[in-house]
């Protein structure tokens, strides 16, 4: 037996399944309740039990998705840190930008956040040009007096950040030998290797970032991948990164920013791979669990972008594309001033969970609601592994929401259930109709252990009329780890007009950074038959503020810079809705990712049958507040290939349920996937 184990540590449950690589099997698929406060705690119990059901030497690969960097960024539980910068920029960080997005006609909106004061920001005299020349040479004694006043300070990380750094980082790596040498304990963020281009501002702010959660979390990717190395001495462990791949502790040590996005991105890659299987073109991943709505547009590959906001802090780092708000099955609801109904963002989470989980919990959430409408089983959830408290679950809605809003129980919960849906219809209308993509073009992929409970209606009102829901959709992200390869950046900002630019020219910059990019996977022990590049390039017509991702294929002639800059008039109409053809264009930033390609896990088919589909028993239900209605209710592991279910119906399983709504049809398909269709 050869497992490959994917884990997705989420705010109420860690997910974990395991694939045998020989038998083409899952052989394992589980939910463990999440502890915030202990992970490592959670995964000694994982990876005991992994050790104990199937051998210490089973295991080959271990890929981790947590939300460790992105709690310790949202919870305020960083460091203590500095900052050193060119002198006469001290006060990049504060100023910021002008620009308010959205809040532009607000003059109380408040600033992006600061992760440190003004007095533990030091100059340092040095300076490099904007073509990476030397200018004034690096004060060695200014890094050692800002160091020792830092230390002093009982600062314990130090975030380097230099003008034109990104040019040349020789100031930047001596900066850090002075400060390795003077203070060894400091951990030291480098502007060059968190966020190598231009925006001073922007790459400032991720610089500081980085050194905020540094510290915590590599010691949390050491304590992982040593607990893994002891409990599975022939494994590989590797976590997932924002931007799709994966990457070792060692790699990430020194970037862990680039794990800020590390669990949602798992269900996008995976949500890809099972497109690809089922030969879809255009997808929307939509993953809902205890706390929060992920949802990604795939109009054919994942979108990507450089550029997030995570509690007000602006962050320059490499992600998949996803839209998230706070709506889960433990979203909390509540009667505002004026008789408003709010649900989320605010989450009951793990502890002590929703009301009926009878942990304590005494808000009332979604998971509430949906036991009232009798869409989730009112006795127990996991196939009988987590007992369901309906009466607690009454109790709540009935005092928090019903009673206030002087209607019955079962009208609260309906509305509970069409708050939420309501804000993942306008989230998801965001991504799609706003972005020029029709929705009813697109196949809704729900995940995630509440995804499938609530997609029907989702559906439904977008006008989106197939639904594909996964085998084990409640650990699908974790599936999603068992289908991505390794990646590894590196990006360079120099602005280059293309006319006047021979291909040789660009083909030698991107040839100095893949070799750099591959030497790093090489040292990985990644064997080189394995590894392949890509390249993109940052495009914008001349003048213009912000740049276009566009592919580069290899650079052999004149043909081959008329086609690039094709590919970018296309790109730029396909984002902006227009091109100026007969504008100059130039490239900003020089992007080349490194891939280590691990092999895909090949999935068995099940041969069809005629047999019917048989529920085990039926309940009653409500598809609107007044109509209840006698529905089947089926296991989803008693379901084979060509059987049908009319809905409305219920479908249960380990991991999430699935509900089927009036003029919805469902078929299993040949891997076992549930398709649903409008009628």
């Amino acid at each position: 037996m050869t497992l490959r184990v994917g884990i997705d540590v989420g705010g109420t449950f860690t997910d974990v399944t395991a694939f045998d690589e020989d038998q083409r099997e899952l052989v394992a698929v589980r939910k463990y309740l999440s502890d915030p406060a202990q992970p490592a705690a959670v995964m000694e119990n994982i990876t005991a039990d992994l050790a104990r059901d199937f051998g210490a030497d089973s295991v080959s690969l271990i890929l981790h998705g947590s939300t460790a960097a992105l709690n310790t960024l949202l919870e305020g539980k960083g460091v203590r840190v500095g900052l050193l910068t060119t002198r006469g920029f001290r006060d990049v960080y504060e100023i910021g930008r002008q620009w308010r997005g959205e809040d532009v006609f607000n003059i109380f909106a408040p600033a992006p956040k600061m992760l440190l004061t003004r007095d533990r920001i030091f100059e340092v005299r040095e300076r490099v040009g904007f073509q990476g020349e030397v200018i004034e040479p690096l004060a060695v004694d200014d890094v050692g007096a800002a160091v020792a006043k830092l230390v002093a300070d009982g600062v314990e990380a130090v975030a380097v950040c230099f003008l034109f750094a990104y040019a040349n980082p020789v100031h930047e790596q001596a900066a850090a030998e002075i400060i390795r040498a003077t203070a060894p304990d400091l951990y030291v963020s480098l502007s060059h290797e968190v966020n190598p281009e231009w925006r001073e501002y922007e790459r400032t702010a991720s610089s500081v970032a980085n050194a905020y959660i540094g510290p915590p979390v590599a010691r949390y990717l050491r304590t992982l991948e040593e607990l893994s190395l002891r409990r599975f001495p022939r494994s590989r462990a590797l976590m997932m990164k924002s931007d799709g791949g994966a990457a070792s502790a060692a790699m990430l040590a020194r970037t862990p920013i680039q794990t800020i996005m590390s669990g949602p991105v798992a269900g996008v890659i995976g949500g890809r791979h099972l497109a690809d299987v089922k030969g879809i073109d255009n997808l929307i991943t939509f993953d809902t669990g205890g706390t929060s709505s992920d949802m990604a547009v795939l109009p054919g590959r994942p979108l990507f972008k450089s550029e997030v906001q995570v509690a007000r802090h602006p962050l320059r780092t490499h992600t998949v594309d996803i839209e998230t708000i706070g709506a889960g099955g433990g979203s909390i609801a509540a009667v505002q001033l004026g008789h408003v109904l709010k649900v989320g963002p605010q989450s009951a989470g793990a502890d002590p969970g929703p009301a009926c989980y009878g942990r304590g919990g005494g808000e009332p959430t979604l998971t509430d609601a949906l036991v009232l409408l009798g869409h989730l089983n009112s006795t127990a959830l996991l196939e009988g592994a987590m007992p369901i408290a309906a009466a607690k679950a009454h109790e709540a809605v009935s005092t928090r929401i019903a009673a206030p809003l002087e209607m019955s129980a079962t009208e609260a919960a309906w509305g509970i259930l069409r708050v939420l849906a309501t804000n993942v219809m306008v989230a998801m209308r965001t991504i799609t109709v706003e972005r020029g993509y029709d929705p009813r073009e697109f196949t809704l992929v729900p995940f995630g252990g509440v995804g499938p409970t609530i997609a029907g209606m989702i559906a439904a009102e977008l006008g989106i009329g197939r639904i594909l829901i996964p085998r084990n959709p409640g650990a699908f992200s974790a599936h999603g780890m068992l289908v991505t390869d390794v990646h590894q950046q590196r990006s360079l900002t120099r602005v280059t007009p293309v006319d006047g630019t021979t291909p040789a020219e660009l083909d030698a910059i991107f040839a100095t950074m893949e070799t750099a990019a591959l030497e790093d996977l090489m040292r990985e022990q990644f064997p080189r038959e394995r590894l392949l590049t890509r390249r993109h390039a940052g495009m914008r017509y001349r003048g213009q503020s912000y740049e276009v991702p566009v592919p580069v294929p290899r650079l052999g002639g004149p043909q081959d810079m008329t086609d690039l800059v094709k590919r970018f008039h296309e790109a730029h109409q396909r984002r902006y809705g227009h091109m100026a053809q007969a504008e100059a264009v130039e490239i900003v930033n020089f992007q080349v990712t490194a891939v280590a390609l691990i092999a895909k896990p090949a999935w068995k088919t099940f041969a069809r049958t005629d047999a019917p589909a048989k529920p085990h028993e039926a309940r009653q239900a409500y598809f609107s507040a007044g109509d209840a209605r006698e529905v089947p209710v089926f296991r989803r592991s008693t379901l084979h290939p060509g059987m049908r279910i009319e809905g409305p119906a219920i479908v249960e399983e380990q991991t999430s349920t699935t509900v089927l709504y009036p003029r919805q049809r469902a078929e299993v398909d040949e891997y076992l996937n549930v398709e649903i269709e409008l009628l």
